[in-house]
């Protein structure tokens, strides 16, 4: 098991997938209109290079430059080009440099390119504007990553309170807040989120990785996982044993590997 296999919560996924629509972009008509269904149902179908040519296409004859570009730019970012998203976005906010939709899809593609401290300013920027759970959770999970775990508790928070009951962004705050040091609180967070009957076993993962972490290997080895072979248990807290040796939070963080979400 490698430790970018750890990833032990999914935050929100880094697709933009739940920013579908544009904020202050009209929806096409007339020929991009047809081009962007045609290439709609080309994605659907797995054809994404054709449907990505499509999107081009679509944008460079388009009035609506900040919706056609972040249509471009999502595309992109769901077929693994964040580099080539990124450039999307940011003809998009040539036109518009406060679209929040734009900000959060130029900020998910720095973060798909592991450009974190990038992605943390420009997320710290669109979060509040969007103010989606999924936002805050990228913000999070930039600010982790680039080794500030006390602002990606508040980040998390902001998502928490945007979906107080996914368990997901309420690991994501055990995560940070086990990583900036806070051992007591981490561990009474991620109990409380095992206790859910909602709870699956990354969960469980995360309550163990925290226990681990916070130096109660013990208390984590009792923790009992549903549905979980013994042996891959060891082999997860072996595992988890070298991330609690790393010096650094953002070392920490990246072992774990939240950027393997989404």
């Amino acid at each position: 098991m490698h430790l970018s296999s750890l990833s032990v919560t999914l935050l929100a996924s880094l697709s933009l997938a739940a920013c579908a629509t544009t904020d202050g972009t009209s929806l096409p008509r007339g020929d991009e209109a047809r081009m962007v269904r045609l290439a709609q149902d080309l994605e659907a179908r797995g054809d994404t290079q054709t449907a990505i040519s499509l999107y081009q296409r679509a944008a460079k004859s388009s009035k609506d430059t900040v919706g056609a570009y972040s249509r471009l730019g999502k595309a992109l970012l769901d077929s693994g080009q964040p580099e080539a998203a990124a450039e999307a976005y940011r003809t998009a906010l040539n036109t518009e440099p406060d679209n929040g939709a734009a900000l959060l899809g130029l900020g998910t593609a720095q973060l798909q390119a592991d450009q974190v401290e990038s992605a943390a300013r420009t997320l710290a920027v669109a979060a509040p504007k969007v103010h989606s759970s999924a936002g805050w959770n990228r913000l999070g999970t930039a600010l982790i990553l680039t080794g500030n775990a006390a602002q990606a508790e508040e980040a998390f928070r902001s998502a928490a309170k945007i979906e107080p009951a996914n368990l997901d962004t309420q690991s994501n705050v055990a995560l940070a807040q086990a990583i900036s040091g806070q051992a007591a609180q981490s561990i009474a967070t991620a109990r409380g989120i095992t206790a859910s009957p909602r709870a699956q076993t990354r969960h469980f993962r995360n309550l163990m990785l925290v226990l681990v972490i916070s130096g109660d290997m013990a208390g984590a080895e009792a923790v009992r996982v549903p549905d979980y072979a013994p042996r891959d248990k060891r082999a997860f807290l072996s595992e988890a044993r070298k991330i609690r040796d790393i010096a650094s939070p953002a070392g920490k963080a990246r072992a774990i590997g939240l950027l393997s979400a989404g």
